[in-house]
């Protein structure tokens, strides 16, 4: 047995937050069942918006979400599509959504009509904020819930700059990863004693949980948003280098390792110095900002070739920051299936992130891309029992929708350990 083979999970969602946690399950071996109204999931829209290419056939902005899962169309007003649905989700483990409460109720897949059903069945949904309070009923994205309400847009930048523009969906991921991780603590639950959960995570609340620290440390007088050349520890810390490359030196314990720092960078004049030798001095004096100006105006003396072979000399913390292209062409990530080479017949040879746990059960799991609305609604009508008959008279009525371009070639997704150049990505 690999992973969690032999569990079904029926993915009843759209977007981003939601179907990355069936993404995640998918990659784990289990079946994950796609439901998507006629009209499709509306992520399959937005590649143009996030500068992605896409067709009707292949959708490298919906593939994010999406990977490894089976595709069934069913209208949900229909009885006849619905009837079907709850069939699949009869015979599944895990039911994951992000729609609303009120929609959920008006289809009968709230929680509680579809536990009184199937007590078995975990139930789990993503949401724009909380269960309780004003909101809990209002529409939430990543970028308002996630990005803006949790702090991240204002207070990401430099002090005195402008909002930043967050990565799209960058909270979603982080919510799928809590989904999961509650669909998995539900599923182990299930196993136990035979009875379902409901599992609920919610943007606004996973933006607070990584927001930690700004909400702690502001109590205590830290202000937000912050400026590198007034951080209360020096050595953890941005700087530039003189060839203009942007590097982060990672010592949090500055009271321990600033004489370290201080001596491999050429501030031997500092050390000793009872001013500067402690980030409880910097709370009373403030020459934290005298110190950092002091590092700042070192690291400008040497290229950053020359300060890596130091900082890996003196097993100093470190690391340059990345641009886009930078990752694209970094061997790590290629080494250890982070990144992964997809091929399109239509675009080509592209990368896209894998999901980031891997069980030693299955290794570096088998990838494929999303298929076309509808694309499997007929394999599964005949393991139901439907007939060919039956089943082009329920697409004519529109109570699903069948695939009709034919069998299509979906290549699972190489597994190499070489980088590929790509288009106008190549490292600084």
């Amino acid at each position: 047995m690999k992973g969690l083979e032999g569990i079904r999970v029926i993915d009843f969602s759209q977007y981003v937050a939601a179907p990355a946690c069936p993404r995640i399950l998918g990659e784990m071996c289990a079946e994950v069942i796609k439901i998507e109204p006629p009209s499709g999931d509306e992520q399959r829209t937005q590649g143009a918006s996030y500068g992605m290419l896409s067709d009707e056939i292949e959708n490298r902005g919906y593939d994010q979400a999406n990977t490894n899962k089976q595709w069934v169309s069913l209208n949900m007003k229909n009885p006849e599509g619905k009837k079907l649905a709850l069939k699949l989700i009869a015979d599944a483990d895990i039911f994951v959504t992000n729609m609303r409460d009120g929609a959920l109720q008006r289809l009968g897949l709230d929680y509680d009509t579809l536990s009184k059903q199937f007590p078995h069945l975990v139930w789990a949904q993503a949401r724009g904020y909380g269960e309780r309070g004003p909101q809990k009923d209002a529409k939430g994205f990543d970028a308002t819930s996630y990005s803006a309400r949790g702090g991240y847009a204002l207070n990401c930048p430099q002090k005195g700059d402008a909002p930043a523009n967050m990565p799209v969906a960058i909270g979603d991921w982080n919510a799928s990863m809590a989904l999961t991780a509650g669909v998995l603590a539900a599923l182990v639950r299930r196993l136990r004693t035979g009875k379902g959960d409901r599992v609920s995570v919610n943007l606004y609340h996973v933006a607070l949980w990584g927001m930690q620290i700004p909400i702690i440390s502001r109590q205590d007088g830290l202000e937000y948003p912050k400026s590198r050349k007034t951080m209360p520890c020096p050595t953890n810390n941005s700087y530039c280098s003189k060839d203009g490359v942007w590097f982060i030196i990672c010592f949090g314990h500055y009271n321990k390792y600033h004489e370290l720092v201080f001596r491999t960078i050429g501030l031997e004049d500092l050390i000793g110095r009872e001013d500067v030798n402690s980030l409880e001095g910097f709370v009373e004096n403030g020459k934290n900002g005298y110190v950092i100006e002091r590092m700042s105006e070192a690291f400008a003396k040497k290229n950053y070739t020359e300060w890596e072979k130091i900082f890996i000399e003196k097993d100093i913390p470190f690391e340059k920051c990345f641009s886009v292209d930078d990752i694209l062409a970094d061997q790590e990530a290629y080494d250890n299936d982070a990144l992964r080479h997809f091929h399109y017949e239509r675009f080509g040879d592209k990368v896209m992130p894998t999901t980031p746990v891997r069980l030693w059960s299955v290794g570096d799991p088998d990838i494929w891309i999303a298929k076309p609305v509808g694309y499997d609604t007929k394999e599964y009508m005949l393991k139901y029992g439907y007939t060919e008959e039956q089943i082009q008279k329920l697409a004519d009525e529109g109570a699903v929708k069948l695939y009709e371009g034919g069998t299509l070639r979906f290549d699972k997704a190489e597994k190499t350990s070489a980088q590929i150049p790509l288009p106008g990505c190549t490292a600084k």
